[in-house]
């Protein structure tokens, strides 16, 4: 739930741009059972308190691209980022590539 202090582990993106265009991010949406939105999602994949896996989303993808550039990363990892709760205000349990076991 948002306010809970999570530790970034890995981001990514589901944008049209970034998935290939509009259809691929259309059918990412629906497979992740998420409404597709204008601009797409920023994703930080983290551990919550408990070391459960969690998904952190938030439309605002231009402030995770800022987050990525700040912290001078390019593959996948976040160094342990601590999460802004206010900004990733929607939570999955899981990682994406678990969302289909849950």
């Amino acid at each position: 739930m948002p306010g809970n202090e999570s530790i970034a582990r890995e981001f990514a993106f589901a944008t049209a741009a970034d998935l290939g265009g509009p259809d691929r991010y259309t059918a990412w949406c629906a497979a992740a059972g998420l409404p597709a939105v204008d601009g797409g999602y920023g994703l930080i994949m983290a551990t919550d308190a408990f070391g459960r896996h969690v998904t952190r989303l938030t439309t605002d993808v231009e402030y995770l691209r800022t987050l990525v550039v700040g912290s001078k990363v390019s593959n996948g990892l976040l160094a342990n980022l601590e999460v802004p709760a206010g900004i990733f205000t929607q939570e999955r349990d899981g990682w994406p590539d678990e969302w289909a076991e849950h």
